[in-house]
């Protein structure tokens, strides 16, 4: 009688334990969103710029961000081409410095819910990284239309290792969430089956 109580309850504190490391991996998305979020290159070969997420949501400001060739460009244009400048200014009204992006806070806290939820609902944690994730690449995908925007069709801009890394971590989280929800079921079979036979 005794080990079938405790059993149970073995059970049920691994459940609990397998939760909170659920959390980890999308607690982790914070961490490698510090990595670039997207290379900006010039012609396909130098690369030019590597920006985070946390300078993109803040405001990021090409003098400090952009390396060589682009920075010494940018500088000449500044005070020999007024008028490209100007142009820029259409798109960006306070270049260099681009505009801040708070959108891109919304990732963030998404990865942070998504966290939360792995304690209380597998399913809901499961939307809440796959959303995430989505925002990510969507946000990408429109930064790389802003050079065609601004007339600068030699700008290319592709993944960065943090967008990579953030994506792996969701993903390992959505397996864990997965596994969460199918492992009481299977428990719940092995259980029926046990009972049948001893009923046999």
């Amino acid at each position: 009688m005794s080990d079938k109580v405790v059993e149970p309850v073995k059970g049920a504190r691994e459940m609990r334990l397998f939760k909170k490391l659920t959390a980890i991996p999308y607690l982790l998305v914070i961490v490698a969103l510090l990595l670039p979020l997207a290379n900006v290159s010039c012609a396909d070969k130098d690369v030019i710029a590597e920006p985070t997420l946390y300078e993109l949501a803040s405001g990021l400001d090409l003098e400090q961000e952009l390396k060589e060739p682009a920075l010494g460009i940018l500088k000449k244009m500044e005070t020999g081409n007024p008028s490209a400048i100007e142009k820029f200014r259409q798109t960006m009204p306070h270049f260099p410095k681009m505009e801040p992006v708070p959108f891109l806070y919304v990732i963030l806290a998404g990865a942070v819910i998504a966290g939360l939820f792995a304690f209380i609902t597998p399913l809901g944690s499961i939307t809440m990284g796959m959303l995430t994730m989505v925002s990510m690449w969507f946000f990408l995908s429109k930064l790389g239309q802003i050079s065609s925007i601004m007339g600068v069709p030699l700008i290319k801009v592709e993944p960065g290792i943090g967008i990579h890394a953030a994506s792996f971590l969701i993903l390992i989280g959505t397996a864990m969430n997965i596994a969460s929800i199918i492992r009481p079921i299977v428990d719940e079979i092995k259980a029926k089956r046990a009972a049948k036979k001893k009923a046999q």
